[in-house]
């Protein structure tokens, strides 16, 4: 993978459709960029028992790929772990302080098995990669769409998918005084736009910030 120009790309997404990440099954696919105006990864946390702390990494970059024929899609996407925000300045120097100590300079979560209910794509299974450590996730695809652009004059596809993950297995250690609790629910947001054939080779390419 390139780095990112401008910046260290921390974080990596991938999305794999139907039961495999064959790029070989995928090699007829279109590749969709990811728009960084509308795509994102959100968080949620319990906060004392009394409310939900949401937050988000502000810059992803990124790409799917996706075969309409052959019900196969397979997606990347970028995230800068020091660009997470949750309107709290202290606890974003936090989480970034905790996420560095897990040595990593990429996570990676990767659905292997997308199913499909006709046109419709139902829960997924995947792995989540952060260092050292290695974790089964099951996603729950809300949902998932392509249609022509009638401004861009291509066609577009996104969706949105979900997770919880158990901190404590993520090596995220906070100081008790932020008081939060219990499993992160994590929403992966993305939409991306159809690229010219020429432009599949830089499908991994980072936009510049």
């Amino acid at each position: 993978m390139k780095p990112a120009r401008g910046w260290v790309a921390q974080s990596v997404l991938v999305l794999c459709g139907a039961l495999s990440c064959d790029a070989g099954a995928l090699a007829a696919a279109q590749v969709y960029r990811l728009t960084p105006t509308h795509s994102f990864v959100h968080f949620a946390w319990n906060h004392a028992g009394l409310s939900t702390l949401r937050g988000r990494f502000d810059k992803v970059s990124g790409h799917i790929r996706f075969d309409r024929q052959a019900r196969l899609g397979q997606g990347r996407v970028e995230l800068r772990l020091d660009s997470v925000n949750t309107g709290r300045p202290a606890l974003d120097a936090a989480l970034r302080r905790a996420l560095g100590a897990t040595g990593a300079t990429l996570a990676n979560v990767e659905i292997v098995a997308l199913r499909f209910d006709g046109d419709r794509p139902g829960a997924a299974l995947g792995r989540l990669s952060l260092g050292s450590i290695d974790l089964p996730i099951r996603l729950k695809t809300v949902h998932f769409n392509c249609y022509l652009n009638p401004l861009l004059l291509r066609e577009v596809c996104g969706g949105e998918f979900e997770t919880e993950l158990d901190p404590s297995t993520l090596g995220l250690a906070l100081d008790p005084a932020f008081d939060l609790h219990g499993p992160i629910r994590l929403q992966v947001q993305v939409e991306a736009i159809r690229q010219d054939p020429e432009q599949d080779e830089d499908a991994d390419a980072a936009p510049s910030s």
